[in-house]
Formats: C-alpha cells, sequence, structure tokens
C-alpha cells in the first residue's frame, strides 16, 4: 500500500505539471477570423476515418499518432500502416504511412506519421505532415500521458501556405478495464495560421470489450481558434464490432454545425495469426456541396 500510495503522488504530480504547460497555451487561443474545422482538416487513419474521427479515447496503435498520443500506451504492439486517401470534391489524393513501437520498451512507447496530400480544387495544393508522439504508462496505466511534436508544410501553386512546427498533447484515465476516458488539445502552437490550423479541444470517452469484440465511442472538440467558442462544437459517435475476431465492421457519424454532416463506415479483415490487416473506410458529407472521401491501408503487426 505505501508503494501505491508513492505511485498515486508521481502520478498526480505529473499531471499537475502537464496541466501547468498546457493551460498558459490553450487560454492563449487568439479568436481572430478563424475558420471552423472541418472533418477532412482533422488527421487521421483508415480505421478512424470510418467512425468519423472519434478516436480521442479509442485510437490505439497507429491511429494514436494522429488523435491522442496518450494512446500509444493503450497496446503492448509494434505496428505499421501505409494508408491513401482519395477526396472526389477536390480530387485530392493522399499517402500516409505510420510506425508505433510501444513493445520494446515498457515505460514509454513512441510513434511516428507520414502524410502527404495532392489536390486541386482549381489550384494545385500539396500538404505534407510529419509527427513525432510518445505516450507514458502510469500507476498501472491506469492513466497515461501522450505529447506529439508536427511540422505542417502546404504550398499553392508556386505559394507557401503555411510552414509551421506545432504540438499536441493528451491525457487518458483508465477507471475501469472495459472504460477509458479523454481529454486531447491539438496544434497548440497555431503561428498565424489559426484559420488553417486552429487550436482545438477535444474530450472523448470509449467503452468496450475484447472479448465481445465491441467498441462504442465519443468525441466532443472546440475550436479555441474561433470567434464564438460555444458555437464551434463538433461532436461524433462510432461504433466498431470485430466478426469472429476477424471482420472489424465499423460505422460512424459526426455534426460539423446544421448544414455539415458526416456519415462513415469502414470494413476490414486482421489475419487470425495477427500478423497483418486491411481497411477499407468511407465518408459522405452533407453539406451545400456534397463529397465523398475513401481510404485504404494495410496493417501490420509484431
Amino acid at each position: 500500500m505505501p508503494h501505491h500510495g508513492v505511485n498515486m503522488r508521481k502520478t498526480l504530480r505529473m499531471v499537475l505539471i502537464l496541466a501547468m504547460i498546457l493551460l498558459p497555451e490553450i487560454c492563449l487561443a487568439n479568436p481572430a477570423d478563424s475558420e471552423k474545422l472541418t472533418s477532412r482538416q482533422i488527421l487521421t487513419t483508415t480505421r478512424g476515418f470510418g467512425l468519423a474521427n472519434a478516436m480521442s479515447a479509442s485510437g490505439s496503435g497507429t491511429s494514436a499518432v494522429w488523435h491522442n498520443p496518450a494512446a500509444i500506451t493503450s497496446a503492448l504492439m509494434y505496428s505499421a500502416d501505409a494508408s491513401y486517401f482519395y477526396d472526389h470534391n477536390i480530387g485530392g489524393h493522399g499517402f500516409e504511412t505510420n510506425v508505433v513501437d510501444m513493445k520494446s520498451n515498457q515505460y514509454v512507447g513512441a510513434g511516428m506519421g507520414f502524410l502527404y496530400q495532392y489536390a486541386n480544387p482549381g489550384q494545385t495544393q500539396h500538404t505534407a505532415h510529419l509527427r513525432l508522439g510518445i505516450g507514458v504508462p502510469l500507476a498501472d496505466n491506469l492513466i497515461s500521458l501522450g505529447v506529439t511534436g508536427m511540422y505542417t508544410y502546404v504550398k499553392s501553386d508556386d505559394k507557401k501556405l503555411i510552414s509551421q512546427f506545432s504540438m499536441d498533447a493528451g491525457l487518458i484515465i483508465r477507471p475501469l478495464a472495459w472504460l477509458s476516458l479523454a481529454f486531447s488539445a491539438q496544434n497548440l502552437i497555431t503561428g498565424d495560421h489559426a484559420n488553417r490550423m486552429p487550436r482545438l479541444i477535444t474530450a472523448g470517452v470509449s467503452a468496450g470489450s475484447l472479448e465481445l469484440g465491441l467498441n462504442v465511442m465519443f468525441d466532443a472538440s472546440f475550436n479555441l481558434s474561433a470567434d464564438d467558442i460555444g458555437k464551434s462544437g463538433s461532436y461524433a459517435v462510432g461504433l466498431e464490432y470485430v466478426l469472429k475476431k476477424l471482420v472489424p465492421i465499423r460505422i460512424g457519424y459526426r455534426y460539423e454545425t446544421d448544414t455539415h454532416h458526416i456519415l462513415a463506415a469502414g470494413l476490414g479483415y486482421r489475419h487470425q495469426e495477427g500478423i497483418f490487416g486491411l481497411d477499407l473506410s468511407y465518408q459522405h458529407h452533407f453539406q451545400n456541396v456534397e463529397n465523398d472521401i475513401f481510404s485504404a491501408s494495410i496493417n501490420f503487426y509484431f
């Protein structure tokens, strides 16, 4: 019991330190003329895409690199994947690769993700995004902390739009074996790009059972760079069921605005020995100009 008390005091101390780091950054959000974040601007994986990006509490493996670095500690695994995205409305093609290692060291996990996107919405646009994340499990993984450093570069025709370093941070609490509570903050450093890289705060919950192969998740995100933060809420719910532990079936819904709703679905395959897997995802955006986005990935587990 005394040893447990020491661990809990260390855990609380680290949580307080993280809060002291994050709160000043969050409170400095500049409510200038910022656009509302849409789902297409949320970087994700194929799995997350099929769940409408409701991933802050359930994004284990490579998905954690993009949604909540604290979730890197959710599973003792070494995994890598490669993904392709196609955005019908803007003629966009995206290529993504990720790797996560929580197997080599039980005290800290790390992950890396890279995305390149080409689009031609009236003008040629190139986007490159690199991120490196770490996650630390505390108190027998009852609590996890994580931080991600990232660099974004966007070029339109011959004009550089963004060249910016930033960071994300996250916290996950697991009070029960089947329940995860999450908090994450994205784009803590926005520079002069709050309209394209808005500072976000997300709270999420995930409830699931590996034995049943069922996972239900919910996220609520707010744009701290918006003029009216209270009206910037984006809400997402997702459900994932793994049929016979081989075929993940996913469905998700996201509310962006009164005139922008997103319906998502996904299907996958997992090799029975857990060596590799395949994922397919689709999103339909109900808005003034409706849009379809597709994604496919191949995943490896070691």
